[in-house]
């Protein structure tokens, strides 16, 4: 099942040399948020607010991740603090 604006970092398997990665993933936001991003940066460079969670499946941890916009100060958040425990993954 997906979740919108998540998405996870496994350790890389098939890591060979320093320059391979430690981990891979991905990451499926919807486009709406991407929209929004888009409109409220002027900068070319969107920027976006990543959270992770170190979980374990089938005996390999890994790194869940949630995506969201950046908080600006003076700006009121439109959700409290997601706590760990609250995410279905």
């Amino acid at each position: 099942m997906d979740y919108p604006n998540s998405g996870a970092l496994w350790p890389n398997q098939k890591r060979e040399t320093e320059k391979h990665p430690n981990s891979t993933g991905s990451i499926k936001i919807e486009r709406g948020l991407l929209k929004e991003m888009m409109a409220s940066q002027d900068n070319e460079l969107i920027e976006i607010l990543l959270s992770g969670w170190t979980k374990e499946w089938q005996g390999k941890k890994y790194v869940s991740l949630k995506a969201s916009k950046p908080y600006k100060k003076g700006e009121q958040q439109s959700k409290p603090p997601v706590d760990e425990d609250d995410i279905p993954f």
